[in-house]
C-alpha cells in the first residue's frame, strides 16, 4: 500500500506550500494534522448524525432537500448519482451555516423549522461547520503558496462562500456494493472526517489507494475549481467509496469561492498544460454540476422542458 503524505497545518505556510504543490500535482490528496485539527469535536457531530439517521424515513423525508430554496436538507439512498450510472448507497443531510434570521440567501438555512428535531443538532452542526471553516482558511494560505499566489488569494475570494457540510450515512452492506461511484468534488478542496474505512482515491498511475481515517487528522482532496484555476496542472482527485461492511458516517466539508467569483485559469497557468476550461462563476459551476447528480434537480429541469414544449 502506498504511503499517504501528511501536511502539518502548524508548520510555516510557505514551506508547507512547497511540499503541497508536489503532493497535489502527483496525487491530489493528503492527511492534514495540526492543533486546529486535533481540537475538532467529531464525537458530538457523530452523535447527532446517528440520532437523525435513526429516525423513520417518513420523518426524515419531511426535511427532503427538494423543499429547500438553497439545496439544503435530507436525501435518501438513490437520490444522488449520475442519471446513467448506479445511484449512491448513502443517505445524507446537506447543510450550510444555520442561522436564525429574517430573509434568506442561497446558502443559509434561515428558519429553525429547517433543523431536524434532534437535541443539539443546530448548535453542533453550526459549531463543526465553523471549525472546518477556520481550518479551511488556514489551509487555503498553504494552497495559495503552493500555486504561487499571495497567501490571501483564496481568502479574498471567499468572503461569503456557499461552503457545504454534508452529514452522510453509509449503511452496512452484507454483500459487496458500491457506496459512492467514482467522482470529483466541485469546489477548491475538501476536508473529510469519517468513522470508518471506505474512501478510495485514484493515484496518478491509475491505481487506487485506501485512505482510512486516522486519529486527529482530516483527509484533504482537491476539487474542480482548483483544477480550473491551475489549467489542469493540479487535477481534481478522483475518488469513490467502496464496500462498507459496517455502518459508516462521513462528514465532508467543501471549500468554495464566492458565488460571483470567475473561475478560470490564472495567468501564470495559461498555456498547453490542460484542456480548455470554460470561464464560469463559482455559483454557476456549482449549480451546473449539482444539477447533474441529484435526481430531484434533474426531474425539475425535465419538468420545465416539458412545460415549455407544451406551451410552444
Amino acid at each position: 500500500m502506498a504511503k499517504v503524505p501528511v501536511i502539518d497545518l502548524d508548520a510555516d505556510p510557505e514551506l508547507e506550500g512547497r511540499r503541497v504543490w508536489g503532493i497535489l500535482r502527483d496525487e491530489g490528496y493528503f492527511y492534514l494534522t495540526g492543533s486546529k485539527v486535533a481540537d475538532v469535536d467529531l464525537e458530538k457531530l457523530v452523535a447527532v448524525a446517528e440520532e437523525f439517521f435513526r429516525m423513520p424515513v417518513s420523518e426524515k423525508m419531511k426535511f427532503h432537500i427538494s423543499g429547500s430554496a438553497c439545496h439544503r436538507g435530507y436525501y435518501p439512498p438513490g437520490e444522488e448519482g449520475p442519471a446513467d450510472g448506479i445511484p449512491d448507497l448513502k443517505e445524507g443531510y446537506d447543510s450550510g451555516l444555520f442561522e436564525i434570521r429574517s430573509g434568506r440567501d442561497d446558502h443559509t438555512i434561515s428558519s429553525p423549522g429547517c433543523s431536524p428535531p434532534v437535541p443539539g443538532f443546530l448548535a453542533t452542526v453550526n459549531s463543526y461547520h465553523s471549525a472546518m471553516t477556520d481550518i479551511a482558511h488556514a489551509l487555503s494560505m498553504v494552497v495559495a503558496h503552493a500555486i504561487g499566489m499571495p497567501d490571501r488569494f483564496f481568502l479574498d475570494r471567499s468572503q461569503n462562500p456557499p461552503n457545504q457540510l454534508r452529514l452522510l450515512h453509509y449503511p452496512a452492506s452484507p454483500t459487496p456494493r458500491q457506496g459512492v461511484g467514482t467522482h470529483k468534488d466541485f469546489e477548491c478542496f475538501t476536508l473529510l472526517a469519517s468513522t470508518g474505512p471506505g474512501l478510495e482515491v485514484e493515484r496518478s498511475d491509475g491505481t487506487w489507494i485506501l485512505v482510512p481515517p486516522r486519529q486527529d487528522t482530516l483527509v484533504v482532496t482537491t476539487g474542480e475549481m482548483l483544477e480550473i484555476l491551475t489549467n489542469g496542472a493540479l487535477l481534481a482527485a478522483r475518488h469513490r467509496v467502496g464496500w462498507v461492511r459496517e455502518d459508516r458516517y462521513s462528514f465532508p466539508y467543501f471549500f468554495s469561492l464566492d458565488r460571483n467569483i470567475l473561475v478560470e485559469p490564472l495567468d501564470r497557468f495559461v498555456g498547453p498544460v490542460g484542456t480548455h476550461y470554460a470561464s464560469l462563476t463559482a455559483g454557476d459551476h456549482l449549480e451546473a454540476r449539482t444539477s447533474q447528480v441529484f435526481r430531484y434537480l434533474r426531474n425539475r429541469e425535465q419538468g420545465k422542458r416539458e412545460h415549455l414544449q407544451q406551451q410552444s
